[in-house]
């Protein structure tokens, strides 16, 4: 019975929402105040301990810089990734409020 309530409690620690430090949302405020947008998203993702969601930004800022600015194409793609980081970042942090505000 006490590793069924064991068992239990973990769950519930892995279902609760923890919060994002300030120092990031900060980090991440700056970044989109310079412009840097896609890397605010790249220290997001890793915030999340997202790496394929970190790659991908990754490779759109590569593609950003190749092509000197985001066509249709890229702002596309970027609308998709928007979409998915949003879900996430929602699902993980209770100040997601906070960190969307600083994007």
């Amino acid at each position: 019975m006490i590793k069924l309530k064991n068992l239990i409690n973990e769950k519930k620690q892995l279902n609760e929402k923890k919060e994002l430090d300030s120092k990031t949302i900060q980090a991440v405020s700056k970044m989109t105040d310079s412009n840097a947008h896609t890397h605010a998203r790249i220290e997001l993702a890793q915030a999340l301990r997202n790496k394929r969601m970190e790659k991908a930004y990754r490779v759109l800022n590569e593609l950003n810089l190749y092509f000197g600015g985001y066509g249709p194409e890229l702002s596309k793609v970027n609308q998709k990734m928007e979409k998915v980081l949003y879900k996430e970042l929602q699902r993980t942090f209770a100040n997601f409020e906070e960190i969307r505000s600083a994007l």
